[in-house]
């Protein structure tokens, strides 16, 4: 199979989103606010008035801000190679991870016991939610960054299309295992 496959997955909001989110509208809000109070203490006008401009670019800001904590994956598969990129409020792409599916050393279900049993020395993050029991972890070894590991939410048909790239080893470790 040499087709291109993509999936895009929308990060799920976490309570530390809405947290973000509120720090943000606050700091848009006391800018202005701590303006105004100067100007009505020290009585200055012209604080008033750059407070009402202080607030009109706070607004821009704090939108640009907030919108910039939405966060979409993408998982392109062609070929053999698997290329992860972040998404970020739809303006802007960062490739995480590009790796070959045939250095994978192992491919499995995302489990808290087994992750803390496995030692990695970077973990890449690319999963809508981080503790679904719908990811998988795949790990492999990097000549830079040493043992590494991918979590991220792959559908079926993204899974169907990696497994026959997988190497031999792997193969016989998941048919043994009852994962293929």
């Amino acid at each position: 199979m040499n087709g291109l496959i993509e999936q895009v997955v929308k990060k799920e909001k976490s309570p530390r989103y809405y947290i973000n989110v509120l720090l943000i509208i606050l700091g848009a809000l006391a800018v202005p606010s701590i303006l105004i109070a100067f100007a009505f203490i020290t009585g200055p006008a012209y604080l008033a008035y750059l407070a009402i401009f202080a607030f009109l670019f706070m607004i821009y800001f704090a939108w640009l801000m907030i919108s910039s904590l939405k966060v979409d994956y993408e998982y392109a598969f062609i070929s053999s190679s698997l290329n992860i990129s972040k998404i970020i409020a739809k303006r802007k792409r960062k490739i995480i991870v590009k790796v070959d599916v045939k250095s994978f050393d192992d491919f499995f279900r995302y489990d808290d016991k087994t992750m803390g049993e496995k030692k990695f020395t970077k973990i890449y993050r690319a999963a809508g939610n981080e503790f679904s029991p719908e990811n998988y972890v795949a790990s492999f070894h990097s000549e830079a960054k040493g043992r590494c590991a991918i979590i991220f939410t792959p559908n079926d048909e993204l899974i169907d299309a990696m497994k026959p790239y997988f190497n031999n080893e792997l193969r016989k470790k998941m048919f043994k295992e009852n994962r293929l």
